[in-house]
């Protein structure tokens, strides 16, 4: 253990239902921090000009879980962050046309146009690059090539840092708006917005890219769901960063036995109804959010990294097996069993 003390560590999690969630509602990660003598502190209570660390991991006491655009791509520009859990969280990620609208397939955009946001004043525009990868995994798995359809790119003033919970501007209402419009044919939407746009009536599915087979991964910026922490905390403190992990490994316990409690939580997080987020994720989303370094999961961080850097969204290129530690996540398990075997009194009763 450390001999120093760390007082405040600072916390940042995405709107996309992970276990960090989960355990910051539950004031798990306040109960196993304080006999340590630090106290988790999130982000966004911090004055406003604090909060672009959620994207530029400028804080040497950050953790954050969410999506994984921000942190390759302050990976690659050289930030001092770790890469120490995946989550391949099951959401449905649909490419949407006007339900009034002649199209009825993917390979009918051949000659279209397609929506993509932009978000120039972003310091990553993650949505951008979230819709452009979603739109040719949907055209490879037909056979539709980019240059075969038009882009259209749909500008935001927005930066992503307004709102409490980085909320402003993480829908799809502006490409919708062009949609309905006509001024482009699809659009790409996930999360709890999905639900609620087809709910409407206004709107049909084009694609399902995840239950597509031929999609072979449906990678977005939640798939996978990245855990981070700064690498000089994580140097340092040690004893913090596992004691952190625990907590999220026994949300994710948790969650697998008390679905409808955690599914409310969930829900709130994303923003969403718990009707909007039941129809927006696979019935199983609440068994799959646990923290873990396995193959398939860094399988598809890579498909994502390399989307990334094919595309210009990052400029530095480097290696996953370097990045990541699973120390963390070993060390937090041990725990876990420790306490089973010893009868110790857990979080997930």
């Amino acid at each position: 253990m450390s001999e120093k003390v760390i007082r405040e560590i600072h916390y940042t999690i995405c709107p996309v239902g992970n276990s960090s969630y989960i355990a910051a509602k539950k004031g798990w990660l306040k109960d196993a921090l304080e006999p340590l003598g630090a106290a988790p502190v999130l982000l966004q209570s911090l004055p406003q000009e604090r909060w672009k660390a959620h994207f530029d991991y400028r804080d040497d006491a950050l953790f954050r879980e969410g999506g994984n655009i921000p942190p390759l791509w302050a990976r690659s520009n050289g930030a001092e962050v770790t890469l120490i859990g995946l989550a391949l969280l099951k959401q449905k990620q649909y490419i949407l046309a006007g339900a009034d609208s002649e199209i009825e397939t993917i390979e009918q955009l051949r000659g279209r146009k397609i929506a993509i946001p932009a978000h120039p004043n972003a310091l990553i525009d993650f949505h951008r690059a979230s819709a452009e990868h979603g739109f040719r995994l949907a055209l490879n798995a037909r056979g539709v090539s980019w240059s075969e359809v038009e882009p259209v790119v749909i500008k935001s003033e927005g930066d992503f840092l307004i709102g409490r919970r980085f909320v402003s501007d993480t829908s799809e209402a502006d490409e919708v708006a062009a949609l309905d419009r006509g001024e482009v044919d699809a659009v790409y939407v996930k999360l709890s917005k999905l639900r609620g746009l087809l709910n409407t009536g206004k709107y049909k599915v084009l694609f399902d890219i995840g239950a597509d087979p031929s999609s072979l991964s449906p990678i977005n910026n939640e798939y996978p769901n990245a855990l981070t922490v700064s690498t000089r905390l994580a140097n340092e403190y040690p004893e913090v960063v596992v004691a952190y992990v625990k907590q999220l490994l026994l949300a994710s316990i948790w969650a697998k036995s008390h679905r409808a409690e955690a599914v409310e939580i969930l829900a709130e997080q994303t923003l969403g109804s718990v009707g909007e987020f039941i129809g927006s994720n696979s019935d199983d989303f609440h068994k799959n959010i646990t923290p873990n370094l396995s193959d398939e999961s860094l399988e598809a961080l890579e498909g994502q990294k390399k989307f990334l850097y094919d595309s210009g969204y990052i400029e530095k290129d480097f290696a996953l097996e370097s990045w990541a530690d699973d120390s963390f996540l070993k060390a937090a398990w041990r725990e876990i069993k420790d306490d089973d075997e010893k009868g110790v009194r857990d979080l997930v009763a």
